[in-house]
């Protein structure tokens, strides 16, 4: 595993990234639910469900979980080849991208 600490105004928010897409075998079909330590919006944030068959659903449960995941929520929940196919319609902070930018590029290279 790979963190990389970017600093901004007043705090330290480190991003973690896997040694290799290869990690990452999520789902791409059925209903997910995350933790309210990732997810906490809404009136009954632990009841909201994710359909993975659903690409701007996925896309939605990705954004969160490269945002405030940890390692094994990432390897568990994100798909490699979807990550892919979405990686240029994912609304991520400015550090989040910059953090799995070399491991996205490596991949589009070899592809």
């Amino acid at each position: 595993m790979s963190s990389k600490a970017t600093r901004r105004p007043g705090w330290v928010r480190v991003v973690v990234v896997p040694h290799s897409l290869d990690e990452l075998d999520g789902a791409l079909s059925g209903l997910i639910g995350l933790p309210t330590r990732m997810f906490w919006s809404g009136p009954a944030p632990a009841t909201v469900r994710w359909d993975l068959s659903d690409p701007d659903r996925r896309r939605d449960l990705y954004e969160i979980v490269l945002t405030l995941g940890d390692l094994d929520d990432i390897r568990r929940l994100v798909n490699r080849r979807a990550l892919l196919d979405q990686w240029t319609d994912l609304y991520l902070p400015p550090w989040v991208r910059d953090a799995w930018r070399p491991l996205i590029d490596s991949a589009e290279t070899a592809a």
